[in-house]
Protein backbone atom coordinates (compact mmCIF):
# COMPACT_ATOMS: atom_id res chain seq x y z
CA UNK A 1 0.00 0.00 0.00
CA UNK A 2 1.46 3.61 -0.73
CA UNK A 3 1.79 5.50 2.07
CA UNK A 4 0.39 9.23 2.09
CA UNK A 5 0.93 12.00 4.25
CA UNK A 6 -1.36 14.05 5.65
CA UNK A 7 -1.53 17.03 3.62
CA UNK A 8 -2.51 14.56 0.90
CA UNK A 9 -4.75 12.80 2.88
CA UNK A 10 -6.33 15.75 3.66
CA UNK A 11 -5.76 15.59 7.25
CA UNK A 12 -4.47 18.62 9.49
CA UNK A 13 -0.29 18.22 10.33
CA UNK A 14 0.32 17.04 13.70
CA UNK A 15 2.31 19.38 16.42
CA UNK A 16 5.94 17.54 15.23
CA UNK A 17 5.42 17.73 11.85
CA UNK A 18 3.78 21.60 12.06
CA UNK A 19 7.04 22.36 13.77
CA UNK A 20 9.10 20.96 11.27
CA UNK A 21 7.44 23.14 8.77
CA UNK A 22 7.76 26.38 10.79
CA UNK A 23 10.92 26.34 11.56
CA UNK A 24 12.04 26.49 7.77
CA UNK A 25 9.37 29.16 6.60
CA UNK A 26 10.88 32.35 6.23
CA UNK A 27 10.49 35.54 8.31
CA UNK A 28 7.80 36.81 6.54
CA UNK A 29 5.53 33.91 5.99
CA UNK A 30 6.05 32.78 10.06
CA UNK A 31 4.62 36.96 10.42
CA UNK A 32 1.76 36.03 8.49
CA UNK A 33 0.66 33.00 9.81
CA UNK A 34 0.87 34.85 13.44
CA UNK A 35 -1.69 37.42 12.00
CA UNK A 36 -3.98 34.93 10.32
CA UNK A 37 -4.07 32.19 11.94
CA UNK A 38 -4.81 32.66 15.35
CA UNK A 39 -4.37 28.52 16.53
CA UNK A 40 -0.65 28.45 15.61
CA UNK A 41 0.48 32.05 17.21
CA UNK A 42 2.01 29.94 20.22
CA UNK A 43 3.55 27.46 18.68
CA UNK A 44 5.23 29.73 16.17
CA UNK A 45 6.18 32.18 19.18
CA UNK A 46 8.05 29.16 20.53
CA UNK A 47 10.58 27.89 17.96
CA UNK A 48 13.57 29.87 16.58
CA UNK A 49 13.58 31.90 14.24
CA UNK A 50 15.53 31.63 10.99
CA UNK A 51 16.83 35.52 9.54
CA UNK A 52 19.36 36.93 6.91
CA UNK A 53 20.40 40.11 8.02
CA UNK A 54 20.14 41.49 11.38
CA UNK A 55 20.91 45.14 12.40
CA UNK A 56 21.22 46.15 15.95
CA UNK A 57 20.81 50.08 17.20
CA UNK A 58 20.13 52.09 20.73
CA UNK A 59 16.51 52.37 19.30
CA UNK A 60 15.84 49.75 16.40
CA UNK A 61 16.05 46.78 15.00
CA UNK A 62 16.15 45.34 11.27
CA UNK A 63 15.37 41.96 10.45
CA UNK A 64 15.67 41.47 6.79
CA UNK A 65 13.35 43.99 5.07
CA UNK A 66 11.76 44.71 8.33
CA UNK A 67 12.52 47.82 10.75
CA UNK A 68 11.40 48.74 14.19
CA UNK A 69 11.84 51.90 15.69
CA UNK A 70 11.58 53.08 19.33
CA UNK A 71 10.88 56.35 20.62
CA UNK A 72 8.95 58.83 23.21
CA UNK A 73 5.06 59.41 22.33
CA UNK A 74 5.58 62.33 20.41
CA UNK A 75 4.52 65.78 22.20
CA UNK A 76 1.66 67.52 20.93
CA UNK A 77 1.00 71.12 22.04
CA UNK A 78 -1.92 73.96 20.51
CA UNK A 79 -0.01 75.86 18.06
CA UNK A 80 -3.00 78.02 16.66
CA UNK A 81 -6.58 77.41 15.73
CA UNK A 82 -7.63 74.03 15.65
CA UNK A 83 -4.07 72.87 15.06
CA UNK A 84 -1.44 71.08 16.27
CA UNK A 85 2.13 70.38 16.58
CA UNK A 86 3.73 67.25 16.43
CA UNK A 87 7.54 66.66 17.21
CA UNK A 88 7.98 66.65 13.55
CA UNK A 89 6.62 69.81 12.86
CA UNK A 90 3.74 68.35 10.91
CA UNK A 91 0.59 70.47 11.23
CA UNK A 92 -2.76 68.52 11.72
CA UNK A 93 -5.88 70.09 12.41
CA UNK A 94 -7.35 69.43 15.67
CA UNK A 95 -9.44 70.72 18.28
CA UNK A 96 -7.61 68.70 21.03
CA UNK A 97 -4.86 70.47 23.16
CA UNK A 98 -2.86 66.97 24.49
CA UNK A 99 -0.58 66.90 27.30
CA UNK A 100 2.62 65.62 27.44
CA UNK A 101 3.22 61.71 27.51
CA UNK A 102 4.28 60.63 30.85
CA UNK A 103 7.81 58.08 31.56
CA UNK A 104 5.81 55.27 30.82
CA UNK A 105 4.48 56.07 27.64
CA UNK A 106 6.15 55.62 24.46
CA UNK A 107 5.75 54.50 20.59
CA UNK A 108 6.74 52.23 18.02
CA UNK A 109 7.69 52.81 14.23
CA UNK A 110 7.65 49.95 11.64
CA UNK A 111 8.72 50.09 7.87
CA UNK A 112 8.63 46.93 5.99
CA UNK A 113 8.53 45.22 2.50
CA UNK A 114 6.48 47.48 -0.31
CA UNK A 115 7.02 51.08 1.76
CA UNK A 116 4.78 49.85 4.73
CA UNK A 117 4.78 52.57 7.64
CA UNK A 118 2.36 52.08 10.52
CA UNK A 119 2.83 54.34 13.74
CA UNK A 120 1.85 52.32 17.05
CA UNK A 121 1.20 54.58 20.50
CA UNK A 122 1.59 52.74 23.21
CA UNK A 123 1.36 52.73 27.23
CA UNK A 124 4.47 50.53 27.54
CA UNK A 125 7.88 52.62 27.54
CA UNK A 126 10.17 52.27 24.78
CA UNK A 127 12.48 50.32 26.44
CA UNK A 128 10.09 47.87 27.23
CA UNK A 129 8.86 47.45 23.71
CA UNK A 130 12.21 47.54 22.55
CA UNK A 131 12.96 44.46 25.20
CA UNK A 132 9.82 42.85 24.04
CA UNK A 133 10.10 42.84 20.72
CA UNK A 134 14.11 41.46 21.18
CA UNK A 135 12.78 38.17 22.96
CA UNK A 136 10.07 37.61 20.44
CA UNK A 137 12.32 36.96 17.91
CA UNK A 138 15.77 36.63 19.66
CA UNK A 139 15.17 34.66 22.92
CA UNK A 140 14.61 30.95 21.11
CA UNK A 141 17.82 30.08 19.41
CA UNK A 142 17.25 31.86 16.17
CA UNK A 143 19.54 31.82 13.59
CA UNK A 144 21.51 34.52 11.62
CA UNK A 145 22.90 33.17 8.57
CA UNK A 146 24.09 35.98 7.20
CA UNK A 147 25.37 39.67 8.75
CA UNK A 148 24.99 40.62 11.88
CA UNK A 149 25.34 44.57 11.79
CA UNK A 150 25.93 46.44 15.55
CA UNK A 151 25.39 50.07 15.57
CA UNK A 152 24.57 50.74 19.42
CA UNK A 153 22.73 48.42 22.06
CA UNK A 154 19.35 49.34 24.15
CA UNK A 155 20.08 49.93 27.75
CA UNK A 156 18.23 47.00 28.87
CA UNK A 157 21.26 44.49 27.47
CA UNK A 158 23.32 45.23 29.78
CA UNK A 159 20.90 44.30 32.84
CA UNK A 160 19.03 41.92 31.29
CA UNK A 161 19.09 38.22 32.92
CA UNK A 162 20.45 35.02 30.38
CA UNK A 163 18.59 32.41 32.27
CA UNK A 164 16.12 31.04 29.87
CA UNK A 165 17.99 32.86 26.65
CA UNK A 166 19.22 30.71 24.32
CA UNK A 167 22.38 32.52 22.78
CA UNK A 168 21.61 33.50 18.85
CA UNK A 169 23.46 31.57 16.14
CA UNK A 170 25.49 33.60 14.02
CA UNK A 171 26.46 31.74 11.09
CA UNK A 172 28.38 33.76 8.68
CA UNK A 173 29.46 37.85 9.53
CA UNK A 174 29.36 40.17 12.89
CA UNK A 175 29.86 43.76 11.80
CA UNK A 176 30.36 46.31 13.86
CA UNK A 177 29.88 49.86 12.04
CA UNK A 178 31.56 52.39 13.85
CA UNK A 179 33.92 52.80 17.38
CA UNK A 180 31.51 51.44 19.63
CA UNK A 181 32.48 51.25 23.51
CA UNK A 182 33.95 48.27 24.99
CA UNK A 183 30.76 47.81 26.79
CA UNK A 184 28.63 47.34 24.01
CA UNK A 185 30.41 44.64 22.51
CA UNK A 186 30.90 42.74 25.65
CA UNK A 187 27.23 43.23 26.41
CA UNK A 188 26.12 41.55 22.99
CA UNK A 189 28.26 38.70 23.63
CA UNK A 190 26.05 37.49 26.75
CA UNK A 191 23.21 36.98 24.45
CA UNK A 192 25.32 35.71 21.13
CA UNK A 193 26.77 32.05 20.39
CA UNK A 194 30.20 32.84 18.34
CA UNK A 195 31.15 29.08 17.54
CA UNK A 196 30.12 29.21 13.42
CA UNK A 197 30.73 32.64 12.71
CA UNK A 198 33.46 33.50 10.40
CA UNK A 199 34.27 36.72 10.25
CA UNK A 200 34.35 39.89 12.62
CA UNK A 201 34.67 43.38 10.98
CA UNK A 202 35.51 45.53 13.96
CA UNK A 203 37.23 49.54 14.49
CA UNK A 204 39.04 49.96 17.08
CA UNK A 205 39.88 52.98 19.16
CA UNK A 206 41.57 54.18 22.43
CA UNK A 207 38.36 53.78 23.94
CA UNK A 208 37.30 49.91 23.07
CA UNK A 209 41.27 48.30 22.05
CA UNK A 210 40.76 46.26 24.68
CA UNK A 211 38.33 43.85 23.26
CA UNK A 212 41.05 42.91 20.66
CA UNK A 213 42.24 40.45 22.92
CA UNK A 214 38.68 38.55 23.85
CA UNK A 215 38.66 35.00 23.11
CA UNK A 216 35.86 35.65 20.47
CA UNK A 217 38.48 38.28 18.68
CA UNK A 218 41.21 35.58 19.08
CA UNK A 219 39.69 32.40 17.75
CA UNK A 220 36.69 33.58 14.94
CA UNK A 221 38.35 32.25 11.43
CA UNK A 222 38.08 35.86 9.82
CA UNK A 223 38.79 38.96 11.67
CA UNK A 224 38.88 42.49 9.81
CA UNK A 225 40.44 45.11 12.41
CA UNK A 226 40.78 48.78 11.78
CA UNK A 227 42.36 50.17 14.65
CA UNK A 228 42.53 54.22 14.82
CA UNK A 229 44.59 55.70 18.14
CA UNK A 230 46.07 53.65 20.58
CA UNK A 231 46.87 55.65 23.34
CA UNK A 232 50.51 55.43 24.27
CA UNK A 233 49.88 53.03 27.61
CA UNK A 234 48.06 50.64 25.66
CA UNK A 235 50.05 50.31 22.69
CA UNK A 236 52.02 47.18 24.02
CA UNK A 237 49.40 45.08 25.76
CA UNK A 238 47.23 46.17 21.95
CA UNK A 239 50.74 44.09 20.21
CA UNK A 240 50.67 41.77 22.30
CA UNK A 241 46.97 41.11 21.42
CA UNK A 242 47.98 41.19 18.20
CA UNK A 243 50.76 38.74 18.38
CA UNK A 244 48.38 36.55 20.75
CA UNK A 245 45.91 35.97 17.48
CA UNK A 246 45.33 33.15 16.04
CA UNK A 247 42.98 33.63 12.90
CA UNK A 248 43.05 31.99 10.04
CA UNK A 249 43.03 35.20 8.11
CA UNK A 250 43.83 38.74 9.65
CA UNK A 251 43.46 41.89 7.83
CA UNK A 252 44.78 44.80 10.02
CA UNK A 253 44.91 48.37 8.95
CA UNK A 254 46.58 50.29 11.43
CA UNK A 255 48.83 53.04 9.82
CA UNK A 256 50.98 53.57 12.71
CA UNK A 257 52.90 49.68 12.43
CA UNK A 258 55.98 50.07 12.60
CA UNK A 259 59.08 47.94 10.98
CA UNK A 260 59.99 46.35 14.01
CA UNK A 261 56.81 45.09 15.05
CA UNK A 262 56.58 43.29 11.72
CA UNK A 263 59.65 41.35 12.52
CA UNK A 264 58.28 40.52 15.64
CA UNK A 265 55.17 39.11 14.36
CA UNK A 266 57.32 37.07 11.52
CA UNK A 267 59.21 35.84 14.69
CA UNK A 268 56.30 34.49 16.20
CA UNK A 269 54.90 32.76 13.49
CA UNK A 270 58.14 31.06 12.60
CA UNK A 271 58.37 29.38 15.48
CA UNK A 272 54.41 29.08 15.83
CA UNK A 273 52.84 25.62 14.19
CA UNK A 274 50.46 27.53 12.30
CA UNK A 275 48.56 26.05 9.53
CA UNK A 276 49.06 26.03 5.80
CA UNK A 277 46.75 28.70 4.53
CA UNK A 278 47.08 31.03 7.32
CA UNK A 279 47.67 34.70 6.08
CA UNK A 280 48.14 38.23 7.44
CA UNK A 281 47.05 41.30 5.91
CA UNK A 282 48.63 44.69 6.92
CA UNK A 283 46.93 47.57 5.42
CA UNK A 284 49.08 50.74 5.77
CA UNK A 285 48.29 54.29 5.14
CA UNK A 286 51.31 56.81 5.68
CA UNK A 287 53.31 59.12 3.81
CA UNK A 288 56.22 56.63 3.07
CA UNK A 289 54.29 53.92 3.15
CA UNK A 290 55.60 52.31 -0.29
CA UNK A 291 59.23 52.38 1.10
CA UNK A 292 57.95 50.97 4.63
CA UNK A 293 56.67 47.93 2.90
CA UNK A 294 59.72 47.74 0.66
CA UNK A 295 62.02 48.26 4.13
CA UNK A 296 59.87 45.47 5.81
CA UNK A 297 60.53 43.11 3.27
CA UNK A 298 64.50 43.54 2.85
CA UNK A 299 64.67 43.55 7.07
CA UNK A 300 62.81 40.51 7.30
CA UNK A 301 64.56 38.92 4.00
CA UNK A 302 68.29 39.45 5.62
CA UNK A 303 67.28 38.61 9.28
CA UNK A 304 65.36 35.15 8.87
CA UNK A 305 67.44 33.96 5.89
CA UNK A 306 64.54 34.76 2.92
CA UNK A 307 64.96 34.58 -0.68
CA UNK A 308 63.68 37.26 -3.30
CA UNK A 309 60.17 35.79 -4.55
CA UNK A 310 56.49 35.70 -6.05
CA UNK A 311 53.09 34.21 -4.75
CA UNK A 312 52.18 31.20 -6.83
CA UNK A 313 48.56 32.39 -7.11
CA UNK A 314 48.74 35.66 -8.43
CA UNK A 315 50.74 35.71 -12.10
CA UNK A 316 52.14 38.37 -13.00
CA UNK A 317 50.72 40.91 -10.49
CA UNK A 318 53.26 43.53 -8.84
CA UNK A 319 51.70 42.37 -5.41
CA UNK A 320 53.66 38.80 -6.39
CA UNK A 321 56.97 39.80 -5.36
CA UNK A 322 58.10 39.62 -2.15
CA UNK A 323 60.04 37.61 0.13
CA UNK A 324 59.92 33.38 1.18
CA UNK A 325 61.26 32.50 4.34
CA UNK A 326 61.79 28.68 5.43
CA UNK A 327 59.76 26.94 8.57
CA UNK A 328 58.99 24.04 10.05
CA UNK A 329 57.57 20.93 9.37
CA UNK A 330 57.41 21.50 5.48
CA UNK A 331 56.29 25.18 5.56
CA UNK A 332 57.21 28.65 4.37
CA UNK A 333 56.01 31.63 4.70
CA UNK A 334 55.80 33.67 1.74
CA UNK A 335 55.50 37.84 2.58
CA UNK A 336 54.28 39.77 -0.60
CA UNK A 337 51.93 42.66 -1.65
CA UNK A 338 53.13 46.42 -2.55
CA UNK A 339 51.55 50.02 -3.43
CA UNK A 340 47.50 49.98 -4.48
CA UNK A 341 46.75 53.60 -5.18
CA UNK A 342 46.90 57.11 -4.03
CA UNK A 343 43.54 56.87 -2.66
CA UNK A 344 44.13 53.41 -0.60
CA UNK A 345 46.38 51.97 1.74
CA UNK A 346 49.55 50.02 0.32
CA UNK A 347 49.56 46.80 1.80
CA UNK A 348 51.90 43.77 3.21
CA UNK A 349 51.05 40.16 3.25
CA UNK A 350 51.97 36.51 4.66
CA UNK A 351 50.62 33.72 4.15
CA UNK A 352 51.61 29.69 5.89
CA UNK A 353 52.37 27.64 2.60
CA UNK A 354 53.54 24.38 1.89
CA UNK A 355 57.48 23.86 1.45
CA UNK A 356 58.35 24.86 -2.30
CA UNK A 357 55.08 26.90 -3.50
CA UNK A 358 56.65 29.88 -4.16
CA UNK A 359 58.29 31.20 -6.84
CA UNK A 360 62.28 32.03 -6.17
CA UNK A 361 63.65 34.68 -8.18
CA UNK A 362 66.77 37.17 -9.13
CA UNK A 363 66.51 40.16 -7.56
CA UNK A 364 67.92 43.89 -8.62
CA UNK A 365 71.94 44.58 -8.10
CA UNK A 366 72.99 45.37 -4.56
CA UNK A 367 70.55 43.19 -3.12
Amino acid sequence: MTATTAASSGKPLGYEPTQAVLKHLKFDTRQEIHRHIPQLRKTNALLPYTFNDVKFSKNSISIDHSHWSFGKRPYLRRTGENYETRGDARRTPSPVLRTPPTLKTGAVSYCGKGYQRLHFETEKSSEECHELLFDTFFKNGTVIQGTVGIHGLPEFMHTKETEGFTRIRMMSELRFSHFVASRIFYDFVRFADFGKLQCIEFKADWMNVDCVGAPEFINCPTLKLNVGNVEVRNQNKHLIDIYNLKNRHLEYEYHHFKVDQVETLVERWLSSNREVGTRFTLKVFSMERYEKILEMFDRCRKRFRGVWSKHPGLGQSFHANGVTIPMREGRELVMFGGFESVYRPDTLEMEVMKGGSSVKRAWRRGD
